[in-house]
């Protein structure tokens, strides 16, 4: 009777085992699927984030192109007694600021 009830406990450790190891496979199978799927956002994530990048910078060209051709345009678009002023303002200004400078 002592052999039935050592063989009872055996079996009922074995069978409790068997249930640990049954749910640390589930949890393992769960984990191992949210890896995956947070990989794949990751990856998902860098790809939007180079893309928005690229975005930023051709607009940041875009922002310095259009700049570039209004001073132009705003230079062209002066006659030649503006330009005439608008020199003689910026020499006296330059000669203010070096005489702030200077002193």
């Amino acid at each position: 009777m002592a052999e039935t009830t050592k063989y009872d406990i055996l079996i009922s450790e074995l069978n409790s085992i068997e249930s640990m190891v049954s749910i640390l496979l589930s949890k393992y199978k769960d984990t191992y699927e949210r890896n995956i799927e947070l990989e794949n956002k990751l990856a998902e994530a860098n790809r939007q984030n180079e893309m928005l990048l690229q975005q930023i910078a051709r607009m940041e060209e875009g922002i310095q192109n259009n700049k570039e051709a209004n001073t132009a345009d705003l230079f062209n678009s002066l006659t030649m007694k503006e330009r005439d002023n608008l020199k003689v303002k910026l020499q006296s200004l330059i000669s203010k600021i070096d005489y702030h400078i200077s002193s």
